[in-house]
């Protein structure tokens, strides 16, 4: 049996639509957290030796307390999908439409890193969907 090209979109709009989990909400709330005890953002790499994070560095932040100092920091690499199932179990396309399909945690280092998002930015994205 063929299917339509109506029953195909309608089908792909479906997938597409998430209704956000309660750990994607955790992460946001986390990744807000952290956000704030470090103010500027990283890019390439979870903390920079300027003392800024990237989204999912602000995550690690935003649940544990992290070392203030900079370079104590900046040699941390968080395994966040232990605290966020969602980061490998759920795939996201990329919102600004260049056609990628990752799992979560790749497309926020993603929105991050060659997007260049706010932190906030991302939040707001992950509660949104």
């Amino acid at each position: 049996m063929r299917v339509s090209n109506v029953a195909r979109a309608r089908n792909q709009r479906l997938e597409m639509h998430q209704v956000p989990r309660e750990d994607q909400i955790e992460l946001a709330d986390a990744i807000a957290a952290g956000a704030k005890r470090r103010p500027s953002q990283a890019f390439g790499e979870y903390f920079s030796d300027a003392g800024g994070s990237c989204a999912l560095g602000a995550a690690y932040e935003g649940a544990y307390a992290l070392p203030r100092d900079p370079h104590e920091a900046h040699g941390i690499r968080p395994r966040m999908d232990r605290l966020f199932d969602c980061l490998e179990n759920v795939r996201r396309r990329c919102p600004v439409g260049c056609n990628k399909r990752l799992p979560l945690n790749s497309i926020i280092l993603h929105l991050n890193d060659d997007h260049l998002w706010t932190r906030e930015q991302i939040v707001d994205w992950l509660k949104k969907d």
